[in-house]
């Protein structure tokens, strides 16, 4: 959200409707929303109220936000979500199974809960721009897949991506009239598996083509010939 008032707007909207940590009548300060000055010191005190880690930026902040509200969302009613989690029971990722596997990779030479090894990853994360998680494995395995999509030997040779950004926030394609906090996200996630779905087009042509290659252009061994009886 680079638009100081959508960032602005969410906050109040996560409070109003999720998190409801302020009575309505000390919301004031979030709710002044075109006076920067007054709604930047609330929100400060706001961040302060919720115990949020010290976090640079605003996408890191927000990111914090959702996760706190989707946290207290699933303690009102844990019931609702159990269908959800007895059907992924054990294929979810999370924090356990985060810790075996980056144990293992390390051999149980690294203690992955040091404080060292933490504050390496937040600062790693920092600098790859990846948003804030409280488990700080699951940030090291985001880190993991943007130096394997961007820094790995294949990706150096890739040609970088031009021309002007798909104008996705202003397309006619609207997901939930209704909800346009929804409807965003929802755009979002439709991009990402049009581009998913990009890829593995690509490997199948890449496919039909090695094997087109392979079929189009047999080698014989003319030797083995035989002419007559």
């Amino acid at each position: 959200l680079a638009d100081r008032k959508e960032f602005a707007s969410t906050i109040l909207w996560l409070e109003d409707q999720k998190i409801r940590l302020y009575s309505i009548e000390d919301r004031e300060n979030l709710r002044n929303i075109d006076n920067p000055t007054m709604w930047e010191e609330g929100y400060v005190k706001y961040c302060a109220d919720l115990n949020m880690p010290p976090l640079e930026t605003q996408p890191e902040q927000l990111a914090w936000i959702l996760s706190h509200a989707v946290r207290l969302e699933f303690l009102d009613d844990p019931a609702q979500f159990a269908s959800i989690n007895s059907k992924q029971g054990a294929h979810q990722s999370n924090g356990k199974q985060s810790h075996q596997q980056v144990q293992s990779i390390f051999e149980g030479k690294i203690n992955v809960q040091d404080k060292a090894f933490v504050d390496g990853v937040r600062l790693l994360a920092s600098k790859l721009k990846v948003p804030h998680h409280p488990n700080h494995l699951l940030q090291l395995e985001a880190v993991a897949r943007i130096v394997h999509e961007r820094l790995s030997p294949a990706a150096k040779g890739r040609q970088p991506i031009m021309g002007t950004p798909f104008p996705f926030d202003k397309g006619n394609d609207v997901v939930s009239a209704n909800d346009p906090a929804l409807d965003m996200p929802m755009r979002i996630l439709r991009l990402l598996q049009i581009q998913s779905l990009r890829g593995l087009q690509t490997h199948i042509n890449e496919t039909i083509v090695a094997v087109q290659n392979l079929t189009a252009n047999p080698k014989t061994d003319t030797k083995l010939g035989k002419v007559g009886r």
